[in-house]
């Protein structure tokens, strides 16, 4: 099996030859695949186990058949429909149903027999189910009869037993169909659920099976999962499942049972990213309405808006990012109180900076809360200390769930450089980790990959591929013919980061280098070119992503917008694309069909150029992108530099990683040595001071907000915070010297919000979800910025844009986000004032990087560190404070001002604009667009704007030259939306 592992990948990376000792294959063929098709039915005697072991007889099924369009030849007397029945029922054995399904969708069921054709459509699940049997199976799940799924198991084991006395091609079919409906009788959703034949389950079961593809049973994660009890169980849970593991279906799952036996409450799912919210946003939130369970999505400022808290009494579960949900917790009190479950996906970003602060100060706040704590469920692939978090989170040993299960696995590969000069050459070595099942394709990539003949001298030229990157970018070029390719950089800029490889993608296909291109394997050019276009319109033709996309290949990392960003990832996803070149973003969460990871470099450089390992953790949940469940039977990780194999070897090994301590833990202790080092006393002023620590102390004092109740004093409320203290997840691990920093920390801002609340105060920061901190700069430095703040008439008055960056310039945080953005070269206030207004009058970047005088990669960094980030959460703050200090001396604030956050936010010029953004329409050029129209101008209700928007699309050659094909089509779509009435981003 590995022999002809080996060989499978000898012949899609394009190899006419196979090396000699892998040539008996060609020859033996027929015997092989007899072997294998015996080695399936030995496992059938008795109960076999191991599903990793099944998962590869699966793969070897199928190659050895010729499965699918894009295998291998199949070898002489195989009839392929039924090699995918064999290769696809391995599959289910092992618990792989999502690579069952692949490996049917290419086959032709109607050279099957009857009771083949029955294994095929279970394990398949076709929207159209011919066979009898499947169709009462399937309608059984559905109506929660279990005793029919029975009693088709007790029938199909006497027909098994008949049939061995008739025919052998018969009691094969027989043999196989009852051990596919055995496992089925277990797996079944119903027979998983808890009570699972009551009609309770009956919209989740419902939702299940009516989706592309249906669900009919749940992976082994999932089921040992549920079986531990963390639907039923009012315990805490943490749960580690692998990358692709079926962590959302699981979550949806809870969330249905918890809601429905809890009508009255809210449940959250918290999750890192906006990526990631975004994505659910367009699953998770409209699955659980259609279900009777309203939900949205709330993920943009740390303020929340008028929208974002519409309707929160009839919102049944919210997906939030950490950030976001602060606040509305803060300004909604009564909705905190009605919050019963709080699931924290992707926890081990607990180690994340700043963002793993706010998440544990968070997660501290909800322990802390008054009424008691929600229950956690704390869902992580890459924890290995997961006990740990499970018991500070209130857990117990009974409460974890660990599970390896992959619903694809992934092998590995390494490029190894033999020779110098023209001599060199480049092998791949397949599974460097096992011994046992290593092997090599030898010139793997050598001087003839990168020969041309130069078109205006004629002359034979040899492209230079001595660079790792070259490499890196050749062999993904080899491996598009299996599937989609992503090439990882741990950098997104720089000759070494990702933008530094689509220039190499580029300059390679500037000759014509005998390797596959990535417009090869373009089907629909022309839903290329309008992506194209849409980047020229937004960031340039000359932009290196706008050039690599017209090459076929996309660009992505965490400076390029979200709306460009689901763009491209939905290229990947449907394979309009094969080729991507990313960053870590691509481990956001968010679920792309990889079948081939490449691995440029899996060390970060600073600022100075220091090289910084990745984590053994955060490789790990790189690599569990290649191979998804329903896109790949497999993944392939080739490590390009081999000497990182190191780094890389642990986690093929499925060694455990680094443990999570919290990123609490190491800003307290980096705060002790800081202190230490300069002789300090902690005070609430060197706290406020230092831009590092505001995500601590924000998240403190909402903590303490939440505690300070009237009759608490000062006294009581510093003694509550010196508890609260030993409650975080540092206090556990921490040494005695950090363990009384935490509690002074804790101590002097509960000092801080006294003094506040001392001052009648307290409330505006409750009503308002802003952050006590910046009280006293709004009040000593914005508010006297104008003498009046009820005269704008208008969000976009340049006059109210000059004083509210004139205050936010000062601030430290935005100063030294700026700093960091510009490159050490920030430009002054008024240059950036222009920069700000272009953004708000809707302008592209493209145009806002003309302005400013950078170039657009530039640009891209600081519209998503400054613009759309630092300088956005400050202003939201400011104005949020600035119309309670106005409140309190009887005046008041222009809902001009009011609005400024939210055109600051999606970048529009008017009130509709801000509606249509606001509202679900995804491309700001559309917003824009619309939102200038006189026939809109005027409207600010809701549905009268969506209504008149629609209506003004009809007219689609008005639209096209503003907005272009892509965004018209898909803001068509986004108006023909219902949700985008029921839900914010």
């Amino acid at each position: 099996m590995s022999d002809a592992d080996a060989l499978h990948h000898v012949e899609r990376f394009g190899f006419s030859q196979p090396p000699l000792q892998l040539s008996y294959l060609r020859s033996r063929g027929d015997d092989y695949y007899i072997s294998l098709v015996a080695e399936l039915f030995d496992r059938l005697h008795e109960p076999y186990n191991d599903s990793v072991d099944w998962s590869r007889l699966g793969n070897a099924i199928t190659q050895a058949g010729g499965v699918g369009v894009d295998q291998a030849p199949a070898y002489r007397g195989i009839l392929e429909p039924e090699a995918a029945v064999l290769g696809a029922a391995a599959f289910y054995f092992g618990g792989y149903s999502a690579s069952a399904y692949l490996t049917l969708q290419a086959a032709d069921p109607d050279a099957l027999g009857e009771i083949q054709r029955a294994c095929y459509e279970l394990l398949s699940r076709p929207s159209t189910i011919k066979s009898a049997r499947v169709r009462a199976l399937v309608g059984a799940v559905r109506r929660g009869n279990l005793d029919t799924i029975r009693a088709q198991s007790e029938q199909a084991a006497e027909m098994e037993s008949s049939a061995l006395q008739l025919d052998p091609d018969e009691w094969v079919g027989w043999r196989l169909f009852r051990r596919i409906l055995s496992r089925f009788e277990e797996t079944n959703v119903r027979a998983v659920l808890p009570d699972g034949e009551s009609e309770f389950w009956n919209p989740l079961v419902r939702s299940l099976l009516n989706r592309d593809p249906p669900a009919w049973d749940f992976f082994p994660s999932q089921i040992d999962a549920i079986r531990s009890g963390l639907l039923e169980s009012a315990t805490s849970f943490s749960i580690q499942m692998p990358t692709g593991a079926g962590k959302t279906a699981l979550s949806e799952t809870l969330l249905f049972y918890h809601l429905n036996q809890h009508p009255e409450d809210v449940a959250i799912l918290l999750v890192p990213y906006r990526s990631l919210a975004a994505e659910l946003r367009g699953s998770l939130v409209k699955r659980l309405g259609r279900m009777g369970l309203p939900a949205r999505c709330a993920y943009g400022g740390t303020v929340p808006t008028g929208d974002e808290v519409r309707d929160l009494d009839d919102t049944r579960a919210v997906v939030a990012t950490p950030e976001a949900l602060s606040g509305l917790l803060s300004a909604e009190p009564d909705f905190f109180a009605r919050v019963s479950l709080v699931i924290c996906d992707e926890g081990h970003l607990l180690d994340g900076e700043a963002r793993g602060v706010g998440l544990e100060l968070l997660l501290a706040r909800m322990r802390a809360r008054e009424i008691g704590p929600p229950k956690f469920v704390f869902v992580s692939a890459i924890v290995p200390n997961i006990e740990e978090i499970n018991t500070w989170l209130g857990g117990t040993d009974e409460t974890v769930v660990r599970s390896e299960y992959r619903p694809a696995l992934a092998e590995f590969a390494v490029l190894r450089v033999a020779g110098k000069n023209a001599g060199t050459t480049v092998a791949l070595q397949l599974h460097p980790h096992h011994t046992a099942s290593t092997f090599s394709i030898e010139r793997f990539l050598s001087r003839d990959d990168f020969r041309y003949r130069n078109a205006s001298t004629g002359r034979l030229n040899t492209y230079s591929f001595n660079t790792v990157k070259t490499q890196a970018i050749a062999a993904a070029r080899k491996a598009l013919s299996m599937g989609a390719v992503a090439v990882f950089a741990a950098n997104k800029r720089g000759n070494q980061g990702a933008v530094g490889l689509a220039d190499e993608l580029l300059a390679q296909l500037e000759n014509p280098l005998p390797m596959p291109t990535p417009m090869q394997f373009v089907e629909d050019a022309a839903k290329l070119q309008a992506a194209v276009e849409y980047f020229t319109l937004e960031y340039g033709a000359s932009w290196v992503g706008t050039r690599a996309l017209a090459a076929g290949a996309v660009l992505h990392h965490g400076d390029i917008p979200q709306e460009s960003r689901e763009l491209v990832e939905a290229l990947v996803r449907k394979e309009d694309v094969r080729l991507a070149i990313c960053t870590s973003t691509l481990a956001e969460g968010v679920n792309l069909p990889i079948r081939t990871l490449v691995l440029y470099s899996v060390q970060r450089r600073g600022p100075d150029g220091a090289a910084e390992n990745l984590l053994a953790r955060d490789i790990k949940n790189l690599v569990g992108r290649a191979g998804r469940a329903g896109a790949t039977t497999k993944g392939l990780v080739i490590c390009a530099n081999s000497g990182q194999w190191p780094l890389v070897a642990p986690v093929a090994q499925q060694q455990p990683g680094e443990r999570v301590s919290g990123a609490l833990l190491e800003l307290m202790d980096l705060l002790q040595t800081g202190l230490s080092q300069q002789s300090l006393t902690p005070t609430n002023d060197i706290l406020e001071g230092e831009t590092a620590l505001h995500t601590l102390i924000d998240g403190i004092d909402a903590t303490l907000i939440d505690l300070a109740a009237e009759e608490l004093g000062e006294d009581e409320l510093v003694r509550i915070a010196g508890e609260l203290s030993s409650q975080t997840f540092a206090a556990r691990q921490a040494g005695p010297a950090t363990t009384a920093l935490m509690k002074q920390v804790f101590e002097l801002r509960a000092q801080r919000v006294a003094a506040i609340k001392g001052s009648g105060r307290l409330g505006w920061i409750r009503e308002t979800g802003t952050r006590a901190r910046m009280l006293e700069s709004v009040e000593a430095k914005l508010l006297p910025m104008r003498e009046r703040w009820d005269d704008v008439e208008t969000a976009t008055d340049p006059e109210l844009a000059e004083a509210l960056l004139t205050w936010a310039w000062d601030l430290p945080e935005v100063a030294e986000a700026v700093k960091e953005a510009y490159r050490d070269a920030p430009p002054s206030r008024s240059d950036f004032t222009r920069v700000l207004e272009a953004w708000i009058d809707g302008q592209p970047l493209v145009e806002l990087a003309r302005r400013a005088g950078i170039d657009i990669d530039t640009m891209l960094g600081v519209h998503a560190r400054v613009i759309s980030y630092v300088l956005q959460v400050a202003v939201e703050q400011g104005i949020g404070l600035l119309k309670k200090l106005l409140e309190a001396s009887d005046r008041e604030l222009a809902q001009a001002v009011a609005d400024f956050p939210e055109h600051l936010r999606f970048g529009v010029p008017t009130p509709t604009a801000k509606v249509l953004a606001a509202g679900g329409v995804r491309h700001r050029r559309a917003a824009v667009a619309l939102g200038r129209s006189p026939e809109l101008v005027t409207l600010v209700d809701r549905a009268s704007v969506f209504s008149a928007a629609r209506h003004l699309l009809d007219d689609r050659e008005r639209w096209l030259p503003a907005m272009g094909r892509l965004v018209l089509e898909n803001t068509l779509e986004d108006l023909r939306d219902p949700s985008v009435f029921d839900d914010e981003g």
